[in-house]
């Protein structure tokens, strides 16, 4: 059988061993077998004797590979043992062993070449694995496969694609038509020259790629990929001026009046995206005539007039930096340009708004006001607070409802993908899971104003809110949510509040058993001298 022997340490030699060095060396293999302290393989090709044999030594790191030997199993390697092959079944099996007898083990493998072919591929692995693109700050436009299998439908547009990830859904194909004729509206409008639309995505191409996982681009084409980001990029920019310059509709809108609320929502979906400065690309190459009268101005200060339906604290563009794509605007909606201390978190709250309840904490919601897109007290959505003192917990009031949900279950799947040190709208929700683990729960939080509940039944509440946060990771925490938690743990602990609240549940719950507890403090002490009274005038 043909062999090819690969040395790596130890020694080899025809006839006499040879000094240790890494080598590689082709024979017919006869006969392999002890010979006092040395492995010995025959050359059965050269015949018999010294002159044909290779010697190793115990410490020796050898490797075999045989090819067109069929084997189930590769006898140690004792005194005189004979490597029987057959070229029926072609396989490759490789030996190795130690000095130990009966230690010895074959298995097959791809690769019949040695290390040096080894190594070479896997340097090939390496020059594969380089990216020209340098590593941004957010990354792949994608939801994790771990949160995305709990809820799919949170992440998958209802009416329209927008990028690569879902293109190829049948469902969402009656709005292609429309991209392409506001496509060309846009163009239009803008004088824009069509060949340096492409010829300007094309150059960025490989770049624009690149925030995509390549198993979903792997089967689109360089001509369908420009394509499609010049038309989905352009219908954005078209429907954002139609909507802040209502002329632009004309006799023939195009978009159904139950539509606009649903394309805001699949605008933001984190699969549902466009690199922001591809759209800004686009814009910028824009040159309209001044007889329309365009506003706003910038990029920008229109997607803010757009998506403010989800702008809530009234943010303004200022405030924001960067913006890589619209779900991380609907994270600044909710964050702000507030950016808090983190510490790694350790601490959990160990009881259930219900607990917490009966051992006195007053819930105290915070209400929103619309005007100034503060909540009372100039407090943002984030703000928690906790007064130990007086066993008063403040929170924003959480409208649940299904687009509230989908928003959020992308707002959480954006920080754990490109946020994971600074995972502030998952901590809220952390703590609101903390705080809910059943209906009784939610009827708490929603007769102290803490939530308004959309979804109907309080235990689907309690199911959606515990499964916001099923498979995220959680390791650093906002220190202030973090001190909060300690602290009504260490409130719950404290026997005197669970006693007064024990005595203000059972006798001053209520305007009747205030009236009736009042009433006996009352007439218990007269009751007690007008009994000491009878016994006096008795007794004389």
């Amino acid at each position: 059988m043909n062999c090819i022997v690969e040395i790596t340490s130890g020694a080899i030699g025809k006839g006499t061993l040879a000094p240790a060095r890494p080598q590689t060396v082709g024979f017919t293999l006869g006969l392999a077998y002890y010979m006092g302290e040395m492995c010995c393989l025959e050359d059965a090709d050269g015949g018999l004797g010294m002159e044909n044999q290779y010697l190793f030594n115990g410490n020796s790191n050898v490797k075999i590979t045989g090819i067109g030997i069929a084997v189930e199993q590769i006898p140690s390697l004792t005194s005189r043992s004979f490597y029987h092959g057959s070229s029926q079944n072609s396989i490759t099996w490789s030996y190795s062993w130690s000095w130990h007898e009966g230690s010895s083990t074959a298995y097959g493998d791809e690769t019949a070449y040695g290390d040096e072919n080894l190594e070479n591929n896997i340097r090939t692995m390496f020059k594969t694995a380089e990216q020209d693109i340098p590593i941004r700050s957010l990354g792949l436009i994608s939801v994790p496969v771990h949160l995305r299998k709990l809820d799919e439908q949170a992440f998958t547009p209802l009416l329209i694609s927008i990028g690569p990830i879902h293109c190829s859904n049948a469902k969402l194909q009656t709005m292609k038509n429309c991209k392409v004729r506001f496509c060309e509206c846009f163009i239009q409008q803008a004088n824009i020259n069509l060949q340096n639309l492409v010829h300007s995505i094309r150059v960025r191409e490989k770049e624009i790629r690149s925030y995509y996982a390549e198993t979903i681009l792997s089967s689109i084409s360089s001509d369908d990929f420009v394509t499609m980001i010049l038309v989905d990029g352009t219908f954005i920019l078209e429907y954002f001026l139609r909507e802040s310059n209502p002329d632009l509709w004309g006799n023939n809108p195009m978009i159904a009046e139950w539509m606009p609320p649903v394309l805001k929502l699949d605008l933001v979906l984190l699969e549902n995206q466009l690199p922001f400065f591809v759209l800004e690309m686009l814009f910028e190459q824009a040159n309209f005539p001044a007889q329309l009268r365009l506003k706003p101005h910038s990029l920008k200060e229109l997607a803010f007039e757009f998506f403010q339906c989800y702008n809530f604290q009234k943010m303004i563009p200022r405030f924001l930096g960067q913006i890589e794509h619209f779900t991380n605007l609907l994270r600044f909606f909710y964050v702000g340009d507030k950016f808090l201390f983190r510490r790694p978190g350790g601490a959990k709250l160990s009881y259930s708004a219900t607990q917490l309840h009966e051992a006195g904490v007053k819930f105290k919601g915070v209400e929103f006001d619309e005007k100034k897109g503060f909540y009372r007290g100039d407090r943002r959505f984030l703000d928690i607070c906790f007064d130990f003192k007086n066993g008063v917990l403040e929170m924003p009031c959480i409208k649940l409802n299904d687009e509230k949900i989908r928003l959020i279950r992308n707002i959480i799947a954006l920080e754990q993908s490109h946020y994971v040190g600074d995972t502030y709208v998952t901590d809220f929700f952390v703590i609101l899971d903390f705080l809910i683990n059943t209906s009784k729960d939610v009827d708490v939080l929603c007769d102290k104003g803490n939530l308004v509940n959309y979804l109907g039944d309080s235990n689907v509440a309690a199911s959606v809110v515990n499964n916001l946060n099923t498979n995220i990771l959680w390791d650093y925490m906002n220190s202030d949510y973090l001190k909060i938690c300690e602290d009504l743990n260490a409130f719950y602990k404290k026997p005197w509040h669970r006693w007064r609240a024990t005595l203000w549940r059972q006798y001053f719950s209520t305007p009747w058993r205030a009236a009736s507890t009042c009433a006996a403090i009352i007439f218990l002490p007269l009751t007690a001298i007008q009994t000491a009274c009878s016994l006096k005038s008795t007794k004389w």
